[in-house]
Protein backbone atom coordinates (compact mmCIF):
# COMPACT_ATOMS: atom_id res chain seq x y z
CA UNK A 1 0.00 0.00 0.00
CA UNK A 2 2.38 2.25 0.73
CA UNK A 3 4.34 1.96 -3.34
CA UNK A 4 0.67 2.69 -4.00
CA UNK A 5 -0.61 5.53 -2.17
CA UNK A 6 -2.50 6.66 -4.82
CA UNK A 7 -4.49 3.81 -5.54
CA UNK A 8 -6.53 3.44 -2.58
CA UNK A 9 -9.13 6.59 -1.63
CA UNK A 10 -9.87 5.38 2.16
CA UNK A 11 -8.53 2.84 4.52
CA UNK A 12 -10.22 1.85 7.80
CA UNK A 13 -7.14 0.45 9.94
CA UNK A 14 -8.48 1.17 13.47
CA UNK A 15 -10.78 -1.10 15.12
CA UNK A 16 -13.13 -0.38 18.21
CA UNK A 17 -15.51 -2.06 20.28
CA UNK A 18 -18.63 -1.18 22.13
CA UNK A 19 -18.94 -2.68 25.61
CA UNK A 20 -23.01 -2.99 26.90
CA UNK A 21 -22.56 0.84 28.59
CA UNK A 22 -21.43 2.73 25.79
CA UNK A 23 -18.06 2.49 26.35
CA UNK A 24 -15.63 2.41 22.92
CA UNK A 25 -12.57 -0.35 23.49
CA UNK A 26 -9.49 -0.02 20.96
CA UNK A 27 -8.95 -3.33 19.38
CA UNK A 28 -6.35 -2.16 16.88
CA UNK A 29 -2.35 -1.88 17.68
CA UNK A 30 -0.57 1.25 18.84
CA UNK A 31 1.23 0.62 15.35
CA UNK A 32 -1.82 1.12 13.55
CA UNK A 33 -1.63 5.44 14.18
CA UNK A 34 1.65 5.57 12.21
CA UNK A 35 -0.01 4.46 8.98
CA UNK A 36 -3.36 6.37 9.78
CA UNK A 37 -0.85 9.31 9.69
CA UNK A 38 0.85 8.54 6.85
CA UNK A 39 -2.75 7.75 5.13
CA UNK A 40 -3.68 11.20 5.29
CA UNK A 41 -0.24 12.98 4.60
CA UNK A 42 -1.13 11.17 1.60
CA UNK A 43 -5.03 12.43 1.12
CA UNK A 44 -5.92 9.07 1.95
CA UNK A 45 -9.37 9.02 4.02
CA UNK A 46 -9.15 7.23 7.28
CA UNK A 47 -12.05 5.49 8.89
CA UNK A 48 -12.53 3.78 12.72
CA UNK A 49 -14.59 0.72 12.25
CA UNK A 50 -16.95 -0.30 14.86
CA UNK A 51 -18.01 -3.55 15.63
CA UNK A 52 -20.65 -3.93 18.52
CA UNK A 53 -23.56 -5.93 19.65
CA UNK A 54 -27.10 -4.85 20.39
CA UNK A 55 -26.47 -4.04 23.60
CA UNK A 56 -24.39 -1.04 22.99
CA UNK A 57 -25.96 0.36 20.21
CA UNK A 58 -29.41 0.97 22.06
CA UNK A 59 -30.91 3.69 24.61
CA UNK A 60 -28.12 5.17 26.97
CA UNK A 61 -25.24 3.36 25.55
CA UNK A 62 -25.95 4.22 22.19
CA UNK A 63 -25.55 7.61 22.87
CA UNK A 64 -22.39 7.40 24.92
CA UNK A 65 -21.05 5.29 22.12
CA UNK A 66 -21.81 7.71 19.40
CA UNK A 67 -20.22 10.82 21.23
CA UNK A 68 -17.07 8.54 22.02
CA UNK A 69 -16.77 8.23 18.19
CA UNK A 70 -17.38 12.19 17.78
CA UNK A 71 -14.54 12.54 20.35
CA UNK A 72 -12.27 10.24 18.27
CA UNK A 73 -12.85 11.59 15.24
CA UNK A 74 -11.88 15.28 16.42
CA UNK A 75 -9.16 13.64 18.61
CA UNK A 76 -7.60 11.18 15.71
CA UNK A 77 -8.79 13.01 12.61
CA UNK A 78 -10.69 10.65 11.50
CA UNK A 79 -12.65 11.36 7.87
CA UNK A 80 -15.47 9.00 9.16
CA UNK A 81 -16.87 5.86 10.80
CA UNK A 82 -17.57 2.86 9.47
CA UNK A 83 -19.94 0.46 11.75
CA UNK A 84 -19.55 -2.87 10.84
CA UNK A 85 -21.85 -4.47 13.41
CA UNK A 86 -22.49 -8.42 12.69
CA UNK A 87 -24.44 -11.41 14.07
CA UNK A 88 -27.86 -9.47 15.04
CA UNK A 89 -31.28 -11.20 14.60
CA UNK A 90 -33.88 -9.63 13.12
CA UNK A 91 -35.27 -8.34 16.09
CA UNK A 92 -32.49 -5.56 16.32
CA UNK A 93 -33.11 -4.40 12.95
CA UNK A 94 -35.25 -1.22 14.31
CA UNK A 95 -32.38 -0.47 16.96
CA UNK A 96 -29.77 -0.65 14.32
CA UNK A 97 -31.48 1.59 11.94
CA UNK A 98 -31.91 4.44 14.70
CA UNK A 99 -28.78 3.99 15.62
CA UNK A 100 -26.99 4.60 12.23
CA UNK A 101 -29.49 7.49 11.99
CA UNK A 102 -28.55 9.02 14.92
CA UNK A 103 -24.68 8.74 14.28
CA UNK A 104 -25.31 9.94 10.83
CA UNK A 105 -26.84 13.14 12.85
CA UNK A 106 -23.71 13.28 14.88
CA UNK A 107 -21.07 13.06 11.99
CA UNK A 108 -23.05 15.64 10.05
CA UNK A 109 -22.90 18.35 12.78
CA UNK A 110 -18.97 18.04 13.21
CA UNK A 111 -16.68 20.40 11.80
CA UNK A 112 -16.10 20.01 8.96
CA UNK A 113 -18.81 17.05 8.40
CA UNK A 114 -17.55 13.31 9.00
CA UNK A 115 -18.96 10.41 7.02
CA UNK A 116 -21.00 7.32 7.64
CA UNK A 117 -20.10 4.26 6.44
CA UNK A 118 -21.92 1.18 7.22
CA UNK A 119 -20.48 -2.32 6.34
CA UNK A 120 -23.51 -4.98 5.84
CA UNK A 121 -23.84 -8.56 4.94
CA UNK A 122 -25.06 -9.64 2.11
CA UNK A 123 -28.33 -11.07 1.01
CA UNK A 124 -29.75 -12.76 -2.12
CA UNK A 125 -33.70 -11.96 -2.26
CA UNK A 126 -36.39 -10.15 0.14
CA UNK A 127 -36.93 -13.21 1.54
CA UNK A 128 -33.24 -13.32 3.42
CA UNK A 129 -33.57 -10.01 4.18
CA UNK A 130 -36.87 -10.03 5.61
CA UNK A 131 -34.97 -12.55 8.13
CA UNK A 132 -31.87 -10.17 8.62
CA UNK A 133 -31.59 -6.72 10.68
CA UNK A 134 -30.35 -4.94 7.82
CA UNK A 135 -33.24 -2.70 5.83
CA UNK A 136 -31.31 -2.29 2.85
CA UNK A 137 -33.32 0.91 1.88
CA UNK A 138 -32.80 2.33 4.52
CA UNK A 139 -29.42 1.97 4.82
CA UNK A 140 -29.00 3.26 1.64
CA UNK A 141 -31.00 6.58 2.41
CA UNK A 142 -28.35 6.83 5.39
CA UNK A 143 -25.20 6.04 4.78
CA UNK A 144 -22.62 8.03 2.73
CA UNK A 145 -20.98 4.21 1.77
CA UNK A 146 -22.66 1.03 1.79
CA UNK A 147 -19.96 -1.75 2.03
CA UNK A 148 -21.66 -5.04 1.28
CA UNK A 149 -19.22 -7.65 2.25
CA UNK A 150 -18.95 -10.37 -0.56
CA UNK A 151 -17.52 -13.06 0.79
CA UNK A 152 -17.18 -16.02 3.63
CA UNK A 153 -20.18 -18.13 1.73
CA UNK A 154 -18.03 -21.11 2.85
CA UNK A 155 -17.71 -21.31 6.51
CA UNK A 156 -17.57 -25.01 8.39
CA UNK A 157 -17.36 -26.71 5.01
CA UNK A 158 -14.34 -26.33 2.61
CA UNK A 159 -15.35 -24.21 -0.16
CA UNK A 160 -14.75 -21.11 -2.24
CA UNK A 161 -14.55 -17.76 -0.38
CA UNK A 162 -16.96 -16.50 -2.92
CA UNK A 163 -17.92 -18.34 -6.26
CA UNK A 164 -19.01 -16.19 -9.33
CA UNK A 165 -22.38 -17.70 -9.32
CA UNK A 166 -22.94 -16.38 -5.55
CA UNK A 167 -21.26 -13.17 -6.19
CA UNK A 168 -23.60 -12.50 -9.41
CA UNK A 169 -26.99 -13.30 -7.10
CA UNK A 170 -25.47 -10.65 -3.99
CA UNK A 171 -24.39 -7.96 -6.37
CA UNK A 172 -27.90 -8.32 -8.32
CA UNK A 173 -29.34 -7.75 -5.31
CA UNK A 174 -27.76 -5.34 -3.33
CA UNK A 175 -27.93 -3.10 -6.65
CA UNK A 176 -31.34 -2.98 -6.68
CA UNK A 177 -31.91 -2.12 -3.47
CA UNK A 178 -28.69 0.24 -2.97
CA UNK A 179 -27.74 3.92 -4.84
CA UNK A 180 -25.07 3.31 -6.81
CA UNK A 181 -23.48 6.14 -6.22
CA UNK A 182 -22.86 4.65 -2.79
CA UNK A 183 -22.29 1.20 -3.05
CA UNK A 184 -19.16 -0.28 -2.65
CA UNK A 185 -18.39 -4.11 -2.93
CA UNK A 186 -15.89 -5.43 -0.53
CA UNK A 187 -13.97 -8.30 -1.65
CA UNK A 188 -11.74 -10.74 -0.53
CA UNK A 189 -8.13 -10.83 -0.41
CA UNK A 190 -7.54 -13.17 1.73
CA UNK A 191 -8.21 -17.13 1.89
CA UNK A 192 -9.13 -19.77 4.75
CA UNK A 193 -7.18 -22.98 5.44
CA UNK A 194 -9.80 -25.89 6.88
CA UNK A 195 -8.13 -28.78 8.90
CA UNK A 196 -10.51 -31.52 7.38
CA UNK A 197 -9.16 -34.17 9.92
CA UNK A 198 -9.74 -32.14 13.13
CA UNK A 199 -12.62 -30.01 11.07
CA UNK A 200 -11.20 -26.73 12.14
CA UNK A 201 -10.57 -23.84 10.28
CA UNK A 202 -8.46 -20.38 9.59
CA UNK A 203 -8.05 -17.77 8.00
CA UNK A 204 -5.21 -16.87 6.07
CA UNK A 205 -3.06 -14.37 3.87
CA UNK A 206 -0.81 -14.79 1.45
CA UNK A 207 2.40 -13.12 3.22
CA UNK A 208 1.62 -14.44 6.68
CA UNK A 209 4.31 -16.90 8.53
CA UNK A 210 4.28 -19.14 11.59
CA UNK A 211 7.03 -17.45 13.05
CA UNK A 212 5.69 -13.98 13.08
CA UNK A 213 1.78 -14.13 12.71
CA UNK A 214 1.34 -17.66 14.16
CA UNK A 215 -0.60 -18.98 10.72
CA UNK A 216 1.36 -20.02 8.02
CA UNK A 217 0.48 -17.78 5.23
CA UNK A 218 -0.27 -19.57 1.98
CA UNK A 219 3.22 -18.57 -0.09
CA UNK A 220 4.76 -20.71 3.52
CA UNK A 221 2.37 -23.36 2.83
CA UNK A 222 3.44 -24.43 -0.87
CA UNK A 223 7.25 -23.50 0.22
CA UNK A 224 6.72 -26.14 3.67
CA UNK A 225 4.27 -28.60 2.66
CA UNK A 226 3.87 -28.96 -0.90
CA UNK A 227 0.77 -29.25 -3.20
CA UNK A 228 -0.21 -27.83 -6.15
CA UNK A 229 -2.27 -24.46 -6.06
CA UNK A 230 -5.25 -25.39 -8.79
CA UNK A 231 -7.51 -22.67 -10.17
CA UNK A 232 -11.02 -23.85 -10.06
CA UNK A 233 -12.44 -21.84 -13.13
CA UNK A 234 -16.28 -22.76 -12.12
CA UNK A 235 -15.76 -21.19 -8.62
CA UNK A 236 -13.54 -18.86 -9.55
CA UNK A 237 -10.95 -19.17 -6.77
CA UNK A 238 -7.93 -20.86 -6.11
CA UNK A 239 -7.70 -23.92 -4.44
CA UNK A 240 -5.34 -26.41 -2.61
CA UNK A 241 -4.85 -29.54 -0.94
CA UNK A 242 -2.08 -30.50 1.07
CA UNK A 243 -0.87 -32.52 4.03
CA UNK A 244 0.31 -31.17 7.50
CA UNK A 245 1.51 -33.44 10.60
CA UNK A 246 -1.02 -36.06 9.57
CA UNK A 247 -3.92 -34.02 8.87
CA UNK A 248 -5.38 -33.19 5.47
CA UNK A 249 -5.94 -29.34 4.74
CA UNK A 250 -7.56 -27.78 1.93
CA UNK A 251 -7.58 -24.02 0.95
CA UNK A 252 -9.48 -21.70 -0.65
CA UNK A 253 -7.71 -18.51 -1.68
CA UNK A 254 -8.63 -15.21 -3.38
CA UNK A 255 -6.07 -14.54 -5.67
CA UNK A 256 -5.26 -11.51 -8.55
CA UNK A 257 -7.20 -13.36 -11.02
CA UNK A 258 -10.58 -13.49 -8.50
CA UNK A 259 -9.99 -10.35 -7.76
CA UNK A 260 -9.74 -8.73 -11.26
CA UNK A 261 -13.36 -11.14 -12.95
CA UNK A 262 -15.23 -9.97 -8.89
CA UNK A 263 -14.21 -6.00 -10.49
CA UNK A 264 -15.48 -6.74 -13.78
CA UNK A 265 -18.53 -7.95 -12.79
CA UNK A 266 -18.90 -4.77 -10.21
CA UNK A 267 -18.16 -2.35 -12.60
CA UNK A 268 -20.72 -3.87 -14.91
CA UNK A 269 -23.22 -3.15 -12.22
CA UNK A 270 -21.95 0.53 -11.66
CA UNK A 271 -20.67 0.81 -8.13
CA UNK A 272 -19.22 3.56 -6.82
CA UNK A 273 -16.12 1.34 -6.20
CA UNK A 274 -14.34 -1.71 -4.31
CA UNK A 275 -13.30 -2.31 -0.41
CA UNK A 276 -10.65 -4.83 -0.19
CA UNK A 277 -10.68 -7.36 3.03
CA UNK A 278 -8.18 -7.44 3.66
CA UNK A 279 -4.46 -5.06 2.25
CA UNK A 280 -1.94 -6.27 5.42
CA UNK A 281 0.14 -9.27 4.41
CA UNK A 282 -1.56 -8.92 0.56
CA UNK A 283 0.03 -10.56 -1.88
CA UNK A 284 1.97 -7.61 -4.04
CA UNK A 285 0.35 -9.39 -7.15
CA UNK A 286 -2.99 -7.67 -6.50
CA UNK A 287 -1.35 -3.89 -7.13
CA UNK A 288 -1.34 -4.00 -11.24
CA UNK A 289 -5.12 -5.44 -10.93
CA UNK A 290 -5.91 -2.33 -8.92
CA UNK A 291 -4.39 0.09 -11.23
CA UNK A 292 -5.61 -1.44 -14.56
CA UNK A 293 -8.59 -2.03 -13.04
CA UNK A 294 -9.57 1.07 -10.53
CA UNK A 295 -7.02 3.76 -11.37
CA UNK A 296 -9.84 6.35 -12.51
CA UNK A 297 -12.08 5.55 -9.92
Amino acid sequence: MKANPKLFDSVSFCWFGIEKDGSLTRMAPPDRDAIVAWARKNGIKTFMTIGSGADGITGKAGEKAIAGMVAECEKQGFDGVDVDVEGLDRSARDAYTLFAAKLLNALKSMTPPRLLSLTIQPVVSAEEEAGSFFDYMAIGRLADIVRVMHYDISWDDPGPIISRERFAEELAYAASRIPSSKYVPALPWYGRDWNITAKTHMDILWRMTEDNDGICGMNEIVSKFGGKPRWSETEGELTLTYTREGALHEVWMADPRQFEWMIDTAKKAGVAGVYAWQVEYADPAFMPVVRKKLANK
